[in-house]
């Protein structure tokens, strides 16, 4: 066995001996390149070219700790009167609404 770390989430991953190509990680379901040092193949990973790549849950999970935490807290820091504080109570509600369904897409695509 070959024990390897993941180019995603950096979690170890055993993969056996002599064997090459992609592979999906247990962990973070990610595919990632696995190949022979001898070989002169090159075996291509969009997240090598592209590491700023973020997932659909981590875009979620901000969307929802926006439409939490920022939206409901700003009338009371900046004393907004009642009138206003309802639209940003509003668009709290909107954008946690925005962030389940990103959040659902996100799961139903890992399927």
């Amino acid at each position: 066995m070959v024990k390897i770390q993941c180019p995603h989430c950096d979690e170890d991953v055993e993969l056996e001996n002599d064997v090459f190509g992609l592979f999906d990680c247990p962990h973070c379901d990610e595919e990632f390149a696995w190949e022979n040092d001898s070989d002169d193949r090159d075996v291509s990973n969009e997240y090598t070219t592209n590491p700023f790549k973020i997932s659909g849950i981590k875009v979620g999970l901000g969307i929802l700790l926006i439409a939490v935490i920022v939206c409901p807290v700003i009338p009371v820091l900046f004393g907004i009167d009642d009138a206003l504080v309802l639209v940003y109570m509003f668009a709290a509600l909107i954008l946690f609404c925005i962030g389940i369904v990103v959040l659902g897409v996100s799961f139903l695509r890992k399927l």
